[in-house]
């Protein structure tokens, strides 16, 4: 599908038939968001597929009630969360990369990149796992709609550690949005999109 045409097409959708997504194409959608650029390429991300009733439910238990219908309506729900651990996780691409990089590679992911990131502070350390967890978020959107299926992006939750504990999920890792997607006779409707020559400046 051109890139523009998909675009346009993608819209926000929050009901859902109830029939349930093969986890076979929610892994397809993940591998293709997966492709996202990140900074440093650092990847900083975990997706987890609510599969079962009992951890739907949990999860359930963590929106706002606005959001309840759809969670429990949708065929898939993912939910994508931002490793906190970065200068961790750049080791740990070192050491699971180390044949496929260059010595110099390996070294700034093995001590360049984790003596950078050490020195962030928490401010803006959230930033930029918000801002990558940003990008790859886009990314899952437009492939659930390339893959001819309807979604949501839903912000509207506890953003705690109850989240992670009803997912089984390690407590390095941050939640940062829950994605509703599944069939939908509901086409959506596009959104209000401003001039474009108020959207940037040349200089």
């Amino acid at each position: 599908m051109e890139y523009l045409k998909l675009n346009k097409s993608r819209h926000a959708v929050k009901h859902f038939d109830g029939s349930r997504i093969a986890t076979v194409d929610v892994k397809q959608i993940i591998s293709t968001a997966l492709l996202a650029p990140s900074a440093h390429n650092i990847q900083p991300w975990l997706f987890t597929i609510v599969d079962t009733a009992e951890k739907r439910q949990l999860l359930t238990d963590e929106v706002e009630q606005g959001n309840v219908a759809q969670l429990e309506e949708a065929g898939s729900i993912i939910v994508v969360f931002s490793d906190t651990a970065i200068s961790e996780r750049s080791k740990d691409i070192a050491r699971l990369m180390r044949n496929e990089m260059s010595s110099d590679e390996f070294n700034r992911y093995n001590k360049i990149f984790p003596d950078r990131f050490s020195k962030y502070s928490p401010s803006y350390t959230s930033d930029y796992l918000a801002l990558n967890a940003g990008i790859v978020t886009m990314n899952l959107v437009l492939a659930i709609n390339d893959m001819g299926y309807k979604s949501n992006v839903i912000l509207g939750f506890h953003k705690t550690d109850h989240v992670n504990e009803a997912l089984d999920i390690p407590l390095r890792y941050r939640p940062e949005v829950i994605i509703t997607l599944g069939r939908s006779e509901e086409k959506g409707e596009p959104h209000l999109t401003l001039p474009a020559d108020m959207m940037f400046k040349i200089v």
